[in-house]
């Protein structure tokens, strides 16, 4: 059954413009209203149709693929998974699975699958479906041309035991094996769906979950529409909403152009857009709209990934004073809003395991030039420091998808001058990252990724595309992580790996804690999850 009302967490993960952030927040994140919007109290209004604007199109929906929020916004709502992240407990709740558990190992996990979960095509998502979708999901589909998500590179084959219980077991151990089956590159597809060539996999129109809402057209490169399934009842077990969406239907267009997301909230053109400037931020509040900014707790903070291949950066020390070279409070005073965090470690301030850096990345131009000294780079006649004959001259990389990313590299840029060290800003420019993703001479890679659990999937050299270095003593430290065998351990050893590679190694200049900033019209209410995708299963319009 339906609840009588949509329950509002605590603004933890999610804030509006102006405001701070707040204690811990529910299992999904909301925010507070700016001031004269209005609240998010009161009955769901059932019915209408919502539109919800992304910034650029997409023409692969293949599930593996789902690592970029234009499509894991989408496939939120169309897929669902064995697990889910509650944020206000910090814990893996059921979903498909109704239980799970590991053995004490960390190498054999057995989920126990609802009963009478279907998939829109009306076949049963029994075992068996979650069996085939898990060995897609770990050993990729070679026909198809499908390669195994990087969340399950220790997985080896499932069994269906029991009744209507699948067990996983894995090459090696991995404590974080079980968070990465929430994500949505781990949404579940019908066996028919998983049959499918590449093309049939990556077409929205042939893809059929178990999720609340179902495709029903498409206008390529303009929007998706979807309608909302009426027998949906098997939502997350902390969801608000436990029965069928309230929502009549979605609508999925593309809004490119960001100067015009903030006025298409604002004319009602559109009920929720992603991607807000800074700038448009306090327009749209101050002209009764809403402003939400979903902290990505199931991601990275905002970085620029160290290269080593050019030489420059090999000495941990240069890498070093690169880190306190960062005035990171004056990016947010000057480039961001209220609407971002300054990092204080590698992740997300309501990450588990985070652990606070912020005292020791703190700016500290001084030493920074000290440890450039200490590593033999001296200034020149021009200003720019230089050894051996070569400059210290360094390169970003980064894709457009940020309206921050360009301007706080050029504040970083003019920061880093003032040190005798020039930094060629290359970011949001598409172009120049489709060669400096694979070459370890471009020096950084301005990034962010999931991280669920660990860090080791995120820079293990197996499946590095951050870094491109390959570090031995990192890579036990990775091993031994995802073989813990207790939460405390685990914890403790992601406390390592996050000072391995912000303060000893230096291998990532962290900047901000992920965020994605929406806009939204007055009559919307809407919560996000830790990965910062609406949740549009619970979303709802006032009326009038």
């Amino acid at each position: 059954m339906r609840t009588s009302h949509l329950s509002l967490k605590a603004a933890a993960l999610v804030t509006v413009l102006g405001l701070t952030l707040t204690a811990c927040g529910g299992n999904s994140t909301t925010a507070a209203p700016a001031e004269g919007a209005p609240t998010a109290s009161g009955e769901p209004v059932e019915g209408g149709t919502f539109t919800f604007a992304e910034v650029t199109p997409i023409n692969n929906w293949q599930t593996q693929a789902a690592r970029f929020y234009e499509k894991a916004n989408v496939l939120n709502s169309v897929l669902d998974r064995l697990t889910y992240f509650d944020v206000e407990s910090g814990k893996l709740v059921g979903w498909i699975a109704k239980d799970f558990k590991a053995n004490k190992e960390q190498t054999e996990f057995t989920f126990t699958i609802r009963d009478g979960v279907t998939f829109s095509d009306g076949s049963a998502l029994d075992a068996e479906a979650v069996k085939l979708n898990l060995d897609a999901l770990g050993l990729g589909i070679k026909d198809a041309q499908i390669a195994p998500n990087v969340d399950f590179g220790a997985y080896k084959s499932a069994e269906v035991v029991g009744e209507n219980q699948v067990k996983v077991t894995l090459k090696r151990p991995d404590a974080n094996f079980l968070r990465a089956t929430s994500s949505v590159a781990a949404g579940l597809v019908s066996p028919k769906t998983l049959k499918l060539d590449n093309a049939g996999q990556s077409a929205i129109a042939k893809i059929v979950g178990s999720g609340p809402f179902v495709f029903e057209s498409e206008k390529p490169d303009e929007e998706v529409v979807f309608t909302s399934r009426d027998d949906y009842a098997w939502a997350p077990e902390t969801a608000p909403n436990q029965g069928d969406a309230y929502l009549d239907s979605l609508v999925v267009k593309y809004l490119p152009e960001v100067a015009s997301r903030a006025g298409a909230a604002q004319s009602g053109q559109v009920d929720l857009v992603r991607g807000l400037q800074p700038v448009d931020e306090q327009v749209l509040a101050a002209n009764g709209g809403q402003v939400f900014a979903a902290q990505g707790v199931d991601l990275t903070t905002n970085q620029a990934a160290v290269r080593i291949g050019s030489g420059k950066l090999a000495d941990a020390k240069v890498r070093q004073a690169l880190q306190v070279g960062i005035d990171r409070q004056a990016i947010k005073d000057t480039v961001l809003s209220d609407s971002y965090v300054v990092a204080g470690s590698i992740l997300n301030h309501k990450a588990p395991g985070f652990v606070d850096l912020s005292s020791e990345i703190a700016y500290n131009p001084e030493k920074s030039k000290q440890l450039l000294d200490e590593a033999g780079w001296k200034v020149g006649a021009d200003g720019i420091r230089e050894k051996d004959g070569e400059k210290l001259e360094i390169t970003v990389a980064t894709s457009n998808n940020s309206v921050v990313i360009k301007p706080a590299f050029e504040l970083i840029e003019q920061q880093w001058r003032d040190l005798g060290v020039k930094l060629v800003n290359r970011a949001a420019d598409n172009t120049f990252l489709v060669n400096a993703l694979v070459d370890d001479k471009v020096e950084f890679f301005g990034t962010r990724q999931f991280a669920l659990g660990g860090l080791g999937p995120v820079y293990a050299p197996a499946n590095n595309t951050q870094t491109l270095n390959s570090d031995e003593e990192l890579n036990k430290l990775f091993a031994k992580e995802q073989a813990a065998t207790s939460e405390e351990e685990h914890l403790k050893l992601v406390e390592e790996e996050q000072r391995a590679l912000v303060l000893d190694k230096a291998l990532t200049l962290v900047l901000w804690d992920e965020v994605q900033v929406y806009g939204a019209n007055k009559s919307a209410h809407v919560e996000f999850t830790s990965g910062t995708a609406p949740i549009f299963q619970g979303a709802w319009k006032s009326e009038g």
